[in-house]
């Protein structure tokens, strides 16, 4: 049977060095698993909360949860050589309010978070958390070395209210392979690592400045906003779809409901919602391609008709009336104002420098 330690090279293979391990909370083998995986939190029940933790079974169980950290927000470690299940429901929220998030970084194999909102994969290298007032179902499978290995940091969730947005969603994955996730995965694994040898406020300054680099790599993510309506959805394809088809002079109605799926009708009540019409956006759209190759130095050969069949208008003649309704100038006009001086006119008009 293979034994599963955390010294020396194996440390350092799992992203953890050479420093000292944490106290042991919770261990159990194939002997004793089906006895102990109920006392998974620890000898006094401290650590956690309230839920049901379901060991399988197999010839190399081997369960280890350590704390690297004892402070306000502590940082644990979990090592298993078997898959296990967690799973926190109603009924174990009415019992025990205890109200934290769990930050996970999953090092070895891979955890998979289902809730209400559907099933998520969090893979090695990537983060993801979870929320104790929310009952979810949470899978910590091994890899082909039947090793799974999360760090994790558990803290009370009025303190990470400041830093991560409530609208992010519990299993959510977000690599921390690079950039402000790898600097907060770092600061955690670091303080994992020495442990007592940091000074209590130290690390939790230290802590608090990596929970804000988690909060603004997730702030920027769309993992957390709310799921586009049907009528958004359908906005965006008749936008894209003109924006596709804008050369084309006979572009009409009709043949952008066509592409998208949709009635005419419907097309006219969306952009009508928006209060816009169908006409004012390819106009628009087309005035502002327009208005951009006008003012382009590498464009500036082309003649003024030319740019406007380019922007899918059918004549001179159009084109000059919409971009004048636009703009209040014609398009020589524009072109003459806003364009950017050549090098070559700028060589010309530099004075000359004195010897």
């Amino acid at each position: 049977m293979k034994t599963f330690s955390m010294s020396g090279a194996r440390l350092e293979r799992y992203g953890y060095g050479s420093a000292c391990m944490g106290d042991v909370i919770f261990a159990c083998d194939k002997n004793n698993y089906q006895v102990r995986q109920s006392q998974f939190r620890g000898p006094r029940q401290r650590e956690y909360y309230e839920g049901e933790y379901l060991i399988s079974s197999g010839d190399e169980v081997d369960v280890r949860i350590e704390k690297g950290l004892e402070c306000t927000f502590p940082i644990l470690n979990l090592r298993t050589r078997t898959d296990t299940i967690f799973r926190r429901s109603w009924t174990h929220i009415q019992r025990d309010r205890t109200d934290v998030i769990v930050i996970w970084f999953v090092k070895r194999g891979r955890v998979i978070v289902t809730d209400n909102r559907g099933t998520n994969f969090v893979n090695p290298g990537e983060c993801a958390i979870t929320r104790s007032l929310q009952p979810f179902h949470m899978q910590n499978l091994v890899d082909d070395e039947s090793i799974n290995e999360v760090l994790h940091v558990i803290v009370p969730t009025h303190v990470l209210r400041s830093y991560i947005p409530d609208a992010v969603r519990s299993g959510a994955a977000f690599s921390f392979q690079c950039g402000d996730c790898r600097a907060a995965e770092r600061i955690f694994t670091m303080l994992y690592e020495e442990g007592t040898r940091v000074d209590r406020h130290v690390a939790e300054e230290m802590m608090r400045a990596a929970f804000a680099a988690l909060g603004h790599r997730m702030s920027m993510s769309g993992d957390f906003r709310p799921a586009p309506t049907l009528r958004e959805r359908r906005l965006h394809d008749i936008l894209s779809c003109i924006e596709m088809h804008l050369s084309n002079p006979d572009l009409a109605p009709a043949d952008v409901a066509r592409r998208c799926g949709i009635s005419i009708r419907y097309l006219f009540s969306i952009l009508k919602a928006q209060g816009t019409s169908f006409m004012e956006v390819l106009w628009n759209r087309r005035v502002e391609k327009a208005k951009s190759w006008l003012t382009e130095n590498s464009m500036s050969h082309l003649p003024i008709a030319k740019i406007g069949f380019m922007a899918g208008f059918r004549s001179p003649a159009t084109f000059s009336r919409v971009f004048r309704r636009s703009t209040m100038s014609s398009p020589q006009e524009y072109r003459e104002t806003h364009s950017a001086p050549s090098d070559s006119a700028d060589h010309r008009q530099r004075p000359p420098t004195s010897p």
